[in-house]
């Protein structure tokens, strides 16, 4: 009954093609046309639901084999071996000897299977420009909050590894805490993966898979993120007596009461009795180097910057244009001229909006990759960084990030950030949400603020760190992963790692932008600074900022 009566349909289509429009040019309308249609359509829901099946099992059968290499790999009790063969890997090297054939073909192993899995960074250089010796001041100690994490987790492991590993080998003391709560892939399955391969190297470390806190209903975001990332941090507080690393520095007599002055740097490779650092690391796709090239900053706080797809209401006309015209390229199969004329026509344009900003996520690989942290990062003139390069808004540091130099800042943090873990260990600073007269503003904002109330304001951004969030973010930094290091952000050059570019930014001053500042020594009264805030609205979830009033000027004490 109903192949007659489809036949039917496309009959009638075929006799009113031909009363109308003529018999050769509507040829397609013919009944077998009409029907092999119908048969494609019927197909697609099928093939994409077994594709989908396929890939889901694919997944799973990788991850499986991962924690099976990592298992072997802890099973070899050989850490100081192990350690070097991911540093040989890293660095080329081919390491001479019986004694490291086992157990670098299981690294190597491990290794294949991670690149399978997903996507990786790949390793800048060779990492021996870096200075490793002492960079920790006491221990480094990485910190993470993870969930839902599945598509970063192999690269999180690739690199993770390979920078504990290299740190290790030149006697830094190294720590992992990761807080998971809430999960619904992968990303439990990987941190055990990563559990036994630390185990392997010897790295001590608290993954905390399933935890239990939960974002309470009513619950305001800022609390509920300053919960989870100070659980991350818990471990910290307990290495000074367990393993006599991250370490408050003794008080000295001499110093002022808030350590603002004579206090002990990051910088000054305290390998003994230094508080160390915390490397804190989003759930971002990062590489190794990038994590050795922050600590090479005598900074209280460093950073890179972060990166992703643009989201439809930051977008031009002309980019919002060119992100449908390359959508329907490359998903409708159509021709470039006539895909940039259905992107460009007036009378669509109000319906594509409504389309990009419904489904984000298929337009989302097509745009402009832009900055992503601005409600957090601010110039050293407490200026709010912009979406596109080069990012900062204060003159003097426009011309240095658009040479790829680092610069001072207020805040940063853009997805992994190099934290002298001195003000965390006396318990002097926290993670927290604001206060009734604050700027409602971020963990990390109020973090970075609390900073430099106390003295804690050597901030920099190094502009050729850059991590992302996503393939298409990584595709694009790393030019469909062609280049070897992030060149893909127009206007900011990528400059290798020079030790002198240390040195010149620690030289750079901390007020500059008077305008911005009041107070100060000469006036008897405190130091403060404008900076620019853009507040979270009660039970909001993220900033509105094109609403008025939403951006304004806050006061900031410094010290």
């Amino acid at each position: 009954m109903y192949g007659s009566r489809g036949l039917s349909v496309a009959m009638w289509l075929r006799k009113r093609a031909r009363g109308h429009f003529g018999r050769q040019r509507y040829r397609w309308l013919q009944p077998r046309y009409i029907l092999l249609c119908i048969g494609i359509l019927a197909c697609y829901w099928p093939c994409q639901f077994l594709r989908n099946h396929v890939r889901e099992a694919h997944a799973d059968s990788l991850m499986r084999a991962a924690q099976s290499a990592a298992l072997q790999l802890k099973s070899l009790q050989q850490d100081s071996l192990i350690r070097q063969c991911f540093d040989a890997a890293w660095t080329g090297r081919t390491l001479v000897g019986e004694s490291f054939e086992v157990p670098c073909n299981h690294v190597n192993d491990l290794l294949v299977l991670l690149r399978a899995a997903g996507p990786i960074i790949p390793l800048h250089g060779d990492g021996r420009e870096y200075n490793r010796t002492g960079i920790c001041g006491g221990g480094c100690f990485f910190a993470g909050n993870l969930r839902d994490a599945q598509l970063v987790m192999p690269n999180y492991i690739y690199h993770l590894v390979h920078v504990v590993s290299a740190l290790g080998e030149q006697g830094n003391p190294t720590f992992v805490s990761i807080y998971e709560s809430g999960s619904h892939d992968r990303t439990t399955g990987w941190l055990r993966v990563l559990g036994d391969v630390l185990d392997a190297v010897s790295v001590p470390h608290a993954l905390q898979l399933g935890g239990s806190i939960q974002r309470k209903m009513g619950e305001e975001r800022i609390h509920f993120l300053a919960r989870v990332r100070s659980a991350a941090l818990t471990p910290l507080y307990q290495q000074c007596s367990i393993r006599n690393t991250f370490c408050a520095p003794a008080d000295d007599p001499h110093s002022h009461s808030q350590h603002s002055h004579h206090r002990a740097r990051p910088g000054r490779h305290l390998a003994a009795g230094g508080a160390g650092r915390v490397v804190f690391l989003n759930d971002v796709l990062f590489a190794a180097s990038d994590v050795l090239r922050l600590l090479q900053y005598p900074a209280d706080l460093v950073c890179g910057l972060d990166l992703g797809m643009a989201a439809e209401p930051d977008l031009t006309q002309r980019e919002h244009q060119d992100t449908v015209a390359a959508y329907l390229q490359h998903r409708w199969w159509l021709p470039q001229g006539l895909a940039r004329r259905l992107a460009g026509m007036r009378a669509l344009e109000r319906w594509w909006r409504r389309q990009h900003k419904a489904h984000e996520a298929r337009f989302r690989s097509f745009g402009p990759l832009f900055f992503y942290d601005k409600w957090v990062a601010r110039d050293i003139s407490g200026r709010m960084f912009t979406n596109r390069a080069p990012y900062v808004a204060y003159k003097p540091s426009v011309r240095r990030v658009a040479m790829g130099q680092p610069v001072r800042v207020h805040c940063c943090w853009n997805g992994l950030a190099v934290i002298g873990a001195e003000p965390l260990v006396r318990r002097a600073v926290q993670f927290r949400e604001h206060v009734e007269g604050e700027c409602s503003a971020s963990e990390c904002s109020l973090l970075c603020d609390d900073m430099w109330r106390l003295g804690y304001d050597d901030v920099i951004m190094d502009p050729n760190v850059r991590v992302t969030y996503d393939v298409p973010g990584a595709s694009r930094l790393y030019r469909g992963f062609t280049a070897d290091v992030p060149l893909g952000v127009p206007g900011v050059a990528y400059v290798p790692f020079r030790s002198g570019d240390v040195a010149e930014v620690m030289s750079l001053p901390k007020h500059e932008d008077l305008l911005r500042e009041a107070g100060g020594a000469d006036s008897g009264q405190p130091r403060t600074r404008q900076v620019d805030c853009c507040d979270l609205a009660k039970g909001a979830d993220m900033v509105e900022f094109r609403d008025p009033g939403v951006c304004h000027n806050a006061t900031v004490v410094l010290s």
